[in-house]
């Protein structure tokens, strides 16, 4: 993937598994951007393609799970790859990241409980998300509205 950032450290030896994932950038009218806070730390609304699920899918699904949102796809902010170790999962995740703006069309029972939606504005956002490629691609947000 040429020109794709590359955010966290490979470790020599360990095996990395593939994970295409995809994570949505969900402004409210104020301009303050979704944040789903969870036990693991402070990421975009998304998550981890199901088999043969398209970005967009993956995008709909996971912030109707975590959120509550009903959202459609506008338009992509970009691609990165984020290196991270699971402890849950006990595994090293290549997750190759597709971040797409949207905007939400609806609403739906939330089916994920320990996550809670906070609205930030940019700046905090940047200071809140765990993963780098999350604040990378809030950053490209804010750079593509100025």
């Amino acid at each position: 993937m040429q020109d794709v950032p590359v955010f966290g450290t490979r470790i020599q030896g360990c095996t990395y598994v593939l994970r295409p994932s995809a994570y949505a950038l969900l402004r409210n009218a104020a301009g303050d951007l979704a944040v789903v806070r969870t036990p693991r730390g402070c990421f975009l609304p998304g998550g981890g393609a199901e088999t043969a699920e398209t970005p967009e899918q993956t995008v709909e699904r996971e912030a109707r799970e975590e959120c509550g949102f009903i959202v459609k796809v506008r338009t992509s902010v970009g691609k990165a790859v984020q290196i991270i170790y699971s402890a849950e999962e006990r595994e090293y995740f290549e997750k190759i990241c597709e971040f797409v703006e949207v905007e939400m069309v609806g609403a739906a029972a939330q089916s994920e409980p320990d996550h809670q939606v906070d609205w930030l504005s940019l700046d905090q956002a940047l200071g809140a998300l765990t993963h780098e490629s999350h604040r990378w691609a809030v950053d490209r947000l804010r750079k593509r509205h100025l």
